[in-house]
């Protein structure tokens, strides 16, 4: 009896711990899936506040990046009006001094030919006085020629009157337009003294061909006028590079922060703004999407990496040759 009962309580112990471990599976089954069901909630809330920062970072930007193109629109009018209204003095200028020279000059002819014609009826009834009475004539033919000496020789002294008030005006206009000359020298030299003027070669060589094409002794105004364009393209490239090398500033010291926390595939998209901000030919709009690059990873590696993730590891894919190529994507890779 005892030896058939050991069987049975066998089996039953066997089934009891069968049992027990069952019910310890579908427990650890329903923690697994409360604990994925948590995680994934977690995540949907932490993608949710990524979304509302990244809106709230570009709808910052944007009205940063508008304020500054108010700012640089501004700035542009201003030089533009400063420089319109340097051109209308400089006009107004020459203009009062051509009216009052043309004006002198025709007041000063039309005086002398009165005067010559006095001159001359003076001579002809001089010459009948002296056919009617030669002796008589003869002293007062002497004191007439005296006057009309004295007459002449003050029409000569005012002729050259006229003839240095003529060389004043157009000296002071000269100085006027040395004047402007030595501010734009100024300005050049200030420009050239900049940091990166080396590296806006193109424009530098325009302004200095715009500056050899004038004659210090005599100024012309179209080529001062062109001039000055130049040196203002050589303001904008400065500016431009200037701030090129401010943002690749930041966007080193946030990809030393990106490695530093071991996310370097945050910086794809900046490395790809920063490139085509540095190519040949970009315009302002190259440099905002880079200044935009790098405040979205400023504010991407700001936001702190959720507990135990792993930096992810994506496949290779070969990189772009051409920014321009549409197979292209925003990391610099081909799609």
């Amino acid at each position: 009896m005892m030896t058939r009962n050991a069987p049975d309580t066998s089996v039953t112990f066997s089934l009891a711990e069968l049992a027990k471990i069952e019910e310890e599976r579908v427990r650890d089954e329903h923690l697994q899936r409360a604990r994925a069901r948590e995680q994934e909630a977690r995540e949907q809330r932490e993608a949710e506040a990524r979304r509302r920062a990244a809106e709230a970072a570009r709808a910052a930007a944007e009205e940063e990046a508008r304020a500054r193109r108010e700012r640089e629109q501004a700035e542009a009018e201003a030089r533009a009006g400063a420089r319109a209204r340097a051109a209308l003095e400089v006009a107004r200028i020459e203009a009062e001094a051509k009216a009052r020279l043309e004006a002198d000059n025709a007041a000063r002819a039309h005086e002398l030919a009165v005067a010559r014609a006095r001159a001359e009826g003076r001579r002809r009834s001089l010459v009948h006085a002296l056919a009617a009475a030669l002796g008589l004539a003869l002293c007062g033919g002497a004191a007439a020629a005296y006057g009309v000496a004295q007459h002449v020789a003050s029409l000569q002294q005012e002729a050259r009157r006229l003839r240095d008030a003529q060389a004043a005006l157009a000296e002071e206009r000269e100085s006027a337009r040395a004047a402007v000359l030595a501010a734009l020298d100024r300005r050049h030299a200030a420009l050239r003294g900049r940091p990166l003027a080396r590296d806006a070669e193109e424009a530098r060589a325009t302004a200095e061909a715009a500056r050899n094409a004038l004659d210090p002794r005599a100024p012309d105004h179209d080529r001062l006028r062109a001039f000055g364009d130049a040196l203002d393209a050589l303001e904008a490239r400065l500016d431009a590079l200037e701030r090129t090398a401010a943002l690749d500033q930041r966007h080193a010291d946030l990809a030393a922060w990106a490695a530093e926390g071991r996310r370097s595939e945050a910086t794809a998209a900046a490395r790809v703004a920063a490139a085509r901000a540095r190519a040949a030919g970009a315009d302002e709009g190259a440099l905002r999407a880079y200044e935009g690059a790098l405040t979205r990873l400023r504010e991407a590696l700001s936001r702190p990496a959720a507990p135990g993730a792993q930096p992810q590891v994506r496949p290779s894919r070969p990189e772009c040759t051409n920014l321009g190529d549409p197979m292209c994507g925003l990391d610099g890779r081909r799609l």
